[in-house]
């Protein structure tokens, strides 16, 4: 028998044991049960929506630059992606994946922190919802269109840094784009320095900073999670985000970070937005200002998001002078269309073929009253734009310099700061836009017929056709004569517009073969469809 002393230090081995084996029986038991779950019981993603995955790790040291996290997604049918993770924090790291196939999706976490290793997991993508039609895909070499095949006309506007102002006026810019027919907006990571308003500070820095100096190690979570809220605001909304990376109009230095900085800031940006299914990643607003020209490895960022974005979102790279040699070498690889700061319109034909890529006139100048050439277009110039940009083959980008009315203590205009529309072209921008969408985009072809000088943008004619099937052309000027040739037999539908007055004029019956008609006001469109 054995003694009281005794007896205590046995039943604690025994306890122990029979702790460990439950506790084994019951891992096994839990491990067979999950490998029996239905596809009901994972969570569920909507396909081309977010799963994000919340991990804690470590806060020690700087996680930032230390920690290193990715996750491996497979879907049923084999096809693996790897996500990159990122630091978010107090701890906090996140991984953030779009799956672009329904399914059951596994994962597993792959990391340098024990942490945040091994971690593994499953989801169920289903069938999308309401306005989710996935993000763009390029269709026909120069068109874009929804990844469920529903149809885009990209209709953009500018607002360069209005992530960076305080939050009342990023509220109002909101506000003003539910309102407006853009579905595109261009957008800076990083502040502006400029003229016409741009001397202010930011709402809060992108990386540490004391008065002078920044730590690019420590990136300001705060400010990045602002960034995140408001991209997902414009998803919600249907509005595509063109992330411009870098830029030359910096005071702060962040032109200036060095080349294994930038790559770790595209890493990091790429991590925590490449899942959101409206963005675009445009590497420069103006590549080619000589400060940051040849200090910035454009091919090697390109191809860093060419080779390491698991959602593979659209590439671009825009210029600063309008003439071609200040293109970037649009044909390379890793860009994915045509980003141009020009209103050379007579060209676009040839840079279709040239590039065999979409066309966007992503800076046509804009509307406004500064003194700059490149901000004082009329309400009538800046919607013209729009017509002869749409009917040469490209899609169009509308911009506002007027000062408006968002807020009574800074210098606010919707081009730099966003905020609200003071211009008159917004409205006719939206007439243009119900034109186009009702058009089988896709299937038509661009056509300049010159004046005798094609530079005169407003003596040229632009016409885009299916030819035999539906012809859209605009004149800008009174007193053009319109010369058609329609084939076939029969009748075409003529509708005569007012671009300007947004209405249908006339509207008739004409028959097949050559047609005249000498417009009598200026912004005149006619369209012939069959």
């Amino acid at each position: 028998m054995r003694s009281q002393a005794n007896t205590l230090p046995f039943l604690i081995k025994l306890t122990d044991a029979l702790f460990t084996k439950i506790t084994a029986y019951f891992t096994v038991g839990m491990f067979l049960i999950a490998s029996c779950q239905s596809a009901d019981s994972y969570e569920k993603v909507e396909r081309w929506d977010i799963f994000e995955l919340e991990l804690r790790g470590p806060v020690a040291g700087n996680p930032y630059m230390e920690v290193e996290l990715h996750a491996v997604f497979e879907g049923e049918n084999g096809n693996t992606i790897q996500v990159p993770g990122f630091y978010d924090g107090e701890g906090i790291f996140r991984v953030r994946f779009s799956p672009a196939e329904e399914g059951v999706w596994s994962y597993i976490t792959v990391s340098n922190s024990a942490n945040l290793a091994g971690k593994t997991g499953k989801i169920s993508c289903i069938a999308p919802s309401g306005e989710n039609h996935g993000p763009l895909k390029i269709i026909n070499t120069y068109y874009l269109q929804y990844a469920d095949s529903s149809p885009y006309y990209g209709i953009g506007t500018t607002a360069y840094q209005w992530t960076s102002v305080k939050q009342s006026i990023q509220e109002k810019t909101l506000e003003t784009l539910r309102d407006s027919p853009f579905n595109k907006i261009r957008m800076c990571i990083f502040p502006k320095d400029y003229v016409y308003g741009n001397k202010t500070e930011p709402w809060a820095y992108p990386f540490a900073r004391d008065s002078v100096t920044n730590d690019f190690t420590k990136p300001n979570v705060a400010f990045f999670q602002n960034f995140d809220k408001r991209v997902k605001q414009l998803m919600d909304m249907g509005i595509q985000a063109d992330v411009i990376l870098f830029h030359p109009y910096d005071r702060w230095g962040y032109a200036e970070m060095g080349a294994e900085m930038n790559e770790k800031y595209v890493r990091y940006v790429m991590a925590r937005l490449s899942a959101y299914r409206n963005v675009w990643w445009s590497l420069a607003n103006e590549w080619d200002v000589p400060s940051i020209k040849e200090s910035i490895d454009w091919k090697g960022i390109g191809t860093l998001l060419q080779q390491e974005d698991p959602h593979q979102r659209f590439r671009g790279i825009h210029n600063w002078y309008s003439s071609e040699d200040h293109f970037y070498d649009h044909t390379e690889s890793w860009i994915t269309h045509v980003s141009t700061q020009t209103y050379e319109f007579y060209n676009a034909e040839r840079w279709r073929e040239m590039y065999q890529k979409p066309l966007l006139f992503d800076e046509m100048r804009y509307e406004g009253d500064v003194e700059s050439g490149w901000g004082n277009l009329t309400g009538e110039e800046m919607s013209a734009y729009f017509w002869m940009a749409g009917l040469s083959g490209g899609y169009p980008t509308h911009g506002d310099t007027f000062k408006n009315d968002s807020d009574d203590e800074t210098e606010v205009r919707w081009w730099a700061k966003g905020g609200t529309l003071m211009g008159e072209s917004p409205d006719r921008i939206a007439f243009f836009k119900s034109i186009m969408e009702e058009l089988p985009i896709r299937e038509m072809e661009p056509k300049l017929i010159p004046g005798e000088n094609p530079k005169e943008l407003m003596k040229n004619q632009y016409l885009l056709s299916n030819p035999g099937e539906i012809y859209l052309i605009f004149a800008p000027e009174a007193d053009q004569e319109i010369v058609m040739d329609l084939p076939g037999d029969g009748t075409y539908n003529l509708q005569v517009l007012d671009t300007w007055g947004m209405e249908i004029k006339e509207e008739k019956p004409i028959n097949a073969g050559e047609f005249r008609f000498i417009t009598s006001d200026p912004y005149t469109a006619l369209k012939f469809v069959r």
